[in-house]
């Protein structure tokens, strides 16, 4: 950039002639600006919708699992008894439980040491000693020796600290006076130490392991043992409390009528979003002579006005879009179209109580939002379990494409309908995850940008001839004016 005079000689404000000159050549500029933010616009409402359409495949995911409608709950008719959890996929709908033995657990061997140590932290004085462990650590009936070092210095919470960072297969524990060793395995261990200030063993107390006893019960009517009351069959935690031999109870099962209900219902709901949404999309209204305002213009309006002004800009960006309306009747459709799930079969979401909008002169507004009427579907999921779950996830092995999608439960219509937009979508207008866009909206902004840079290139060039025609102006004119001044000098004199 050369020297630039603005208006030393001639007076005139050259930085802002030249400004307003250039006002008219940024024109193609600006336009190709406008055009940069309305496909910037139209790209994130792409990606908007791709969003919402990502959120109900995920709830879809689930509707397409058999296992989703096979979800059940459990009663005991005798708690005190027996109680009982469902953990999988029962099979039976009811099962009879007898109980004739309660286990008890096995009780570890441990050696007891009673102390006059009230204060856990202190010092237990005396001279140095040595604790010796032996146990049988790896199984194999070998007795491995360990010994532990301890000096008077040290309290009882060091001494348990010593022993259970120990590999002595016992751990120590301090409690009300007295310090308890427990085999960690429950099988039996030797302990003694030399001479102490505690004389623990003068003051020890050994107890042997006690073999467990095991449950002992029927399940209609086949024995069976446990090492504990609480044990798994056929998808059922079973918790066992009571001996009732003689007198057995009865465990029921039935379908988890309100988690079916609430994963049909969460996945209706954003459903209605979806509609609703795509519908204001294509139907929003298109605002003639309203366009993206430049950051200049921005700057020059209040806050308000300008948030208003692209509010009406942005109105109408996916006005009548092909492909978001061809995915609302392919949705319509893959929701409408009744399932075959036999030759003499068909079933629909009408008839477990899923339905359009009830009639009247403003069901149309609607647009296809669906209504649950809760009764019947839970009347449904209760009594007819089977055909609700044929009718969300039946599966087609046609391979006919028209019988496929017939026979298809409407959940695995809907989630080809929804990767069939998203890829549309997609296409048009790229992912926010991609770190590249290949996309139609992505392609075009590229272009534009690079058309952009190009031009503000050009009117560099032309910004720069006009301060250099002027600063030539005033150099002429600078020239003059000394010139003049000499002459009048030289008059003068």
């Amino acid at each position: 950039m050369g020297i630039r005079i603005s208006g030393m000689a001639s007076g005139l404000d050259t930085e802002k002639i030249i400004k307003d000159l250039m006002k008219t050549h940024r024109e193609p500029v600006n336009r190709l600006q406008r055009s940069k933010y309305s496909i910037e616009w139209k790209r994130d409402a792409y990606r908007e919708m791709n969003s919402l359409f990502a959120d109900l495949q995920n709830s879809l995911k689930t509707l397409r699992m058999s296992s989703t409608f096979n979800k059940k709950t459990v009663t005991s008719d005798n708690e005190s008894v027996a109680s009982a959890k469902v953990v999988g996929s029962p099979s039976l709908s009811s099962y009879t439980v007898e109980v004739d033995q309660l286990a008890k657990p096995s009780i570890p061997a441990r050696a007891e040491f009673l102390t006059n140590v009230t204060d856990s932290k202190a010092a237990i004085g005396g001279s140095d000693f040595t604790m010796t462990i032996k146990k049988d650590t790896n199984g194999d009936g070998t007795l491995e020796e360990v010994s532990l070092n301890f000096a008077g210095t040290d309290s009882i919470d060091s001494i348990v600290s010593k022993i259970n960072s120990s590999k002595s297969g016992v751990k120590a524990s301090f409690f009300d006076g007295k310090l308890v060793l427990t085999s960690e395995d429950g099988k039996d261990f030797d302990v003694a130490s030399t001479a102490n200030s505690l004389n623990l063993d003068a003051n020890k107390t050994y107890s042997s392991q006690t073999p467990g006893i095991p449950a002992k019960f029927k399940i209609n009517g086949v024995e069976y043992t446990s090492a504990t009351n609480t044990f798994k069959y056929d998808g059922i935690d079973f918790t066992l409390k009571q001996i009732n031999t003689g007198s057995p109870i009865t465990v029921s099962t039935k379908a988890d009528e309100d988690a079916i209900f609430n994963t049909v219902k969460d996945f209706i709901d954003k459903y209605n979003v979806i509609i609703e949404t795509i519908n204001k999309k294509i139907s929003e209204p298109k605002y003639k002579g309203y366009q993206p305002l430049l950051d200049d213009e921005k700057e020059a309006l209040p806050e308000k006005t300008a948030e208003k002004l692209e509010t009406m800009a942005k109105s109408g960006i996916l006005l009548r879009d092909p492909i978001l309306t061809n995915g609302l009747y392919d949705l319509r459709a893959a929701l409408s179209t009744p399932v075959k799930v036999a030759a003499d079969q068909t079933l629909s979401l009408s008839q477990i109580g899923i339905t359009g909008p009830p009639s009247g002169k403003a069901a149309y507004q609607e647009n296809g939002k669906l209504y649950i009427d809760e009764t019947k579907l839970r009347d449904a999921i209760r009594n007819n379990g089977e055909d609700v779950l044929k009718l969300f996830t039946n599966y087609s092995s046609a391979s006919n494409t028209s019988d496929k999608y017939k026979e298809s439960g409407v959940a695995e219509r809907l989630y080809s309908a929804l990767n069939k937009v998203m890829d549309k979508v997609t296409k048009e207008a790229g992912s926010v995850s991609s770190g590249y866009d290949d996309s139609s909206l992505g392609k075009k902004l590229k272009q534009t940008s690079d058309e952009i840079d190009r031009w503000e290139d050009r009117l560099k060039v032309i910004e720069d001839r006009y301060w250099k025609q002027f600063t030539a102006m005033e150099q002429a004119m600078s020239k003059a004016q000394s010139q003049g001044s000499w002459f009048a000098q030289m008059l003068g004199q």
